[in-house]
């Protein structure tokens, strides 16, 4: 190695990458066609954040060494790491043809599957990884992660156990052990290995998390407020899962034990937070703050792009019944043969659940979706129900529509927005005459205002303020009948179902 090459790898291993960059440029420019120089400028480009032109220095490196690994396995790298699986799965396939236990490429075929939740296909991958190389930690704690994905959590902790052997320090193997022993029910044993991660790393908030979750489950909540606290706190306001775990917290506690447990929690997270707009509004839900009149969209946005992949399955369990509901009234009150081509708009149209049970009620049709969340409209399109989908605000929507629709749908949509005048107003203007508007709102079992603003961030409605709003709006109620919506923890969430079908003339207040 010449002198050039050590002082560029010294100030590459101190992170010193545009400095390292400059030498190995002058390196690349005086010999181009030597591998390692491309392979080293394109390091580089990658550790400065720059994968467009990594890309390209991993590429010359390949055309002058096609029979290398080693620039196959850096492009394969630095493609998933800006998120293009097809590329970076090519180029690992590309590398297993001549190289077929290549560690790097099978650990990143891995990765993929996992990143799209096929968790059997990359235990898989790792276990092959294992079974080849048995020190390898970074294949085992692989193996224990996915096991716990898959809630295999005897596994799961068998795992971890191998990786704590390889590595004595791994937090991550102490964590995955944690919540194992709390899937399992063995607390103790969960917060045994739950301190003893935070003993390694203090400031790492998913421990603090998974400590919150424990202390809940035995019902311990000052030890879980405090947990839940911590894991904010380190986290920053950028790793917002962590504020919607506490938000959750919070919401439960407050259930559980009443909303006066969580208020001082309250204020300080939405102090602190000030500038993000999720966390006052989760904190002023907490606080039953009565001036709010809509959900922060962004709040809703996350909130269904992370619980996307599982929400039917959610929903299952909470024995939520709104699209069954809306599918019978659609079908005894929708009369289709009124219209020659029926257009049908699903608004909220989550993963497509009130869709897909309302459809089969009105024939052939036009189907258009509408959701702030794009993971739920891709999980939405699986069903093969909609025409068309939009990723847009409902707001927003109607207030650029143009169409006229002969029946909409809003399945428990209306629970995000306290003032629904506005809404209303436009809904039934894109309303075809003699269109439908079935749909379903929470019940206000809280005080005697026309909404109220629930500490799960979510609205309720009374029945007499959508009457109200119905004939303001020019809709005629059809149908009004008070029904149990679904589960939220230990008790049963009512509310209405109505059918309202657009009149010519509009009532004025």
């Amino acid at each position: 190695m010449s002198v050039l090459e050590q002082k560029a790898a010294a100030l590459y291993g101190e992170k010193k990458y545009p400095e390292a960059l400059d030498i190995y440029l002058s390196l690349y420019q005086k010999s181009p066609k030597t591998e390692k120089y491309s392979i080293f400028c394109g390091n580089c480009f990658d550790a400065m954040g720059d994968p467009e032109q990594a890309i390209a220095f991993y590429k010359k490196a390949h055309k002058l060494n096609p029979v290398s690994a080693t620039s196959l396995i850096a492009l394969a790298n630095v493609y998933y790491n800006k998120g293009d699986f097809k590329n970076s799965e090519k180029f690992s396939r590309r590398i297993l043809k001549s190289f077929p236990d290549n560690a790097s490429a099978l650990l990143n075929l891995g990765n993929i599957a996992y990143c799209k939740n096929d968790f059997e296909t990359a235990l898989a991958y790792y276990e092959t990884v294992y079974n080849n190389n048995h020190s390898s930690y970074i294949a085992v704690i692989n193996m224990a992660n996915t096991c716990y994905d898959l809630m295999r959590y005897v596994k799961a902790l068998e795992y971890a156990r191998r990786a704590l052997k390889l590595y004595p320090s791994s937090v991550d193997a102490y964590i995955i052990r944690g919540n194992s022993y709390l899937e399992l029910g063995r607390y103790q044993k969960a917060e045994r290995c739950l301190l003893a991660a935070m003993d390694l790393r203090n400031d790492n908030p998913w421990i603090y998390t998974s400590l919150s979750r424990l202390y809940q489950k035995i019902e311990s909540w000052d030890k879980a407020l405090q947990a839940g606290w911590n894991a904010v706190l380190f986290a920053g306001e950028a790793l917002e899962d962590q504020h919607i775990n506490f938000g959750y917290l919070l919401y439960e506690c407050a259930d559980e034990k009443g909303p006066e447990m969580v208020e001082d929690y309250a204020l300080r997270w939405k102090n602190h937070f000030a500038d993000s707009k999720k966390v006052c509004y989760m904190a002023d839900a907490l606080l039953q703050d009565k001036l709010i009149k809509k959900a922060d969209a962004e709040y809703v946005k996350k909130i269904f792009d992370t619980f996307a992949p599982d929400f039917d399955d959610t929903l299952a369990t909470l024995e939520y019944q709104v699209p069954e509901y809306l599918a019978q009234v659609t079908a005894d009150t929708f009369q289709k043969e009124f219209f020659k081509t029926t257009r049908y708009l699903d608004l909220g149209c989550g993963t497509g659940l009130c869709a897909q049970a309302v459809k089969p009620f009105i024939g052939w049709c036009d189907v258009t979706g509408v959701d702030l969340s794009e993971k739920m409209l891709n999980e939405a399109k699986k069903k093969y129900v909609y025409d068309s989908l939009i990723n847009d605000d409902v707001v927003n929507f109607l207030q650029n529509c143009e169409q006229k629709y002969h029946l909409i749908t809003a399945g428990d949509v209306l629970t995000y927005f306290g003032d629904l005048k506005l809404l209303f107003e436009k809904i039934s203007k894109i309303l075809a005459p003699r269109g439908m508007f079935i749909f379903s709102v929470s019940e206000n079992v809280y005080d005697t205002a026309d909404y109220f603003l629930t500490p799960s961030g979510r609205f309720a409605h009374s029945g007499d303020y959508i009457l109200k709003l119905l004939k303001i709006s020019g809709l005629n109620k059809l149908y009004m009948e008070r029904k149990p919506l679904r589960n939220e923890g230990d008790h049963v969430v009512y509310g209405y179902i109505f059918a309202a079908e657009k009149i010519v003339e509009i009532e004025k207040a």
